[in-house]
């Protein structure tokens, strides 16, 4: 981690939110609601489109076996560091307010 980058964190560590922290809490609850409803549907519209990849010239059930598993590794591993990086981002905001 850089020089600036440690610089700006200790600055934002200061700072204190000029909302009531019941705004920022319910302002929260609504931002978390409405990530989750994108990342249902984002699931939803990816896992149709993973169903039908042998309807794509070229591809195989080979193939689309393939790139589903990538696909379902991939995620995996990206969840895996979105959810440590989504804890240490509440836990950050939590002693902004």
């Amino acid at each position: 981690m850089g020089k600036s980058l440690r610089k700006i964190k200790r600055e934002r560590e200061k700072t204190t939110s000029p909302f009531h922290p019941d705004v920022m809490t319910a302002w929260n609850r609504g931002f978390e609601a409405g990530a989750k409803q994108q990342n249902e549907l984002d699931t939803q519209l990816m896992m149709e489109w993973l169903g039908k990849l042998e309807e794509i010239p070229g591809i195989g059930p080979k193939m689309a076996w393939r790139i589903r598993e990538h696909y379902l590794e991939f995620m995996g591993e990206k969840r895996g560091w979105n959810e440590s990086t989504l804890e240490q981002t509440h836990t950050a905001a939590d002693g902004y307010r």
